[in-house]
């Protein structure tokens, strides 16, 4: 559940469908499968799977959805996908806490501080992470840049609109 920034500067219909949800799943979701789990760690360096292991069990089910999506082309992009929102690991929030930095990030921006700060910062975070986990620059990027309009994207048009399908 990240900000409504990915649509369009207000949000629109669709980042609320998608932030809606991504909510019902936190509400229903329990926990990653393992058989999927020993595929993603498969695809993972040592340090991205250090960091995948501390994201919330409803993070590393998003994350294994987010990988397995057919418009994937490579394992590449799925380890971009998997991870793209590990910087949410720095605020430690759960799912209503996140609803609330979610609405407060839009009602009051620049407010934020302390662990709903870093939520809605979790793009940047997650990117900072990943460098220091010597992950690909794909992975770098689209954690950076995942709630971007697939047109803001700095990534080749097609990689960024697999991602945004994958998201």
């Amino acid at each position: 559940m990240g900000g409504l920034s990915r649509r369009s500067p207000a949000g629109g219909v669709e980042a609320l469908i998608h932030l809606a949800r991504r909510f019902f799943q936190s509400i229903l979701d329990q926990g990653p499968d393992a058989a999927e789990e020993d595929w993603l760690m498969g695809l993972l360096s040592e340090r991205e799977a250090t960091l995948y292991a501390q994201m919330s069990p409803v993070d590393r089910s998003h994350a294994l959805r987010s990988a397995r999506c057919p418009a994937l082309a490579d394992d590449a992009q799925r380890v971009a996908a998997a991870l793209h929102d590990v910087g949410k690991i720095q605020a430690g929030l759960g799912t209503w806490a996140r609803v609330g930095a979610t609405v407060a990030g839009v009602v009051l921006p620049g407010v934020l501080r302390g662990r709903w700060a870093d939520y809605r910062d979790h793009p940047r975070l997650g990117a900072a992470m990943l460098r220091d986990a010597g992950s690909a620059e794909l992975a770098v990027t689209w954690a950076a840049e995942h709630h971007l309009s697939t047109r803001k994207s700095s990534l080749p048009p097609d990689v960024a609109a697999a991602l945004a399908a994958a998201d």
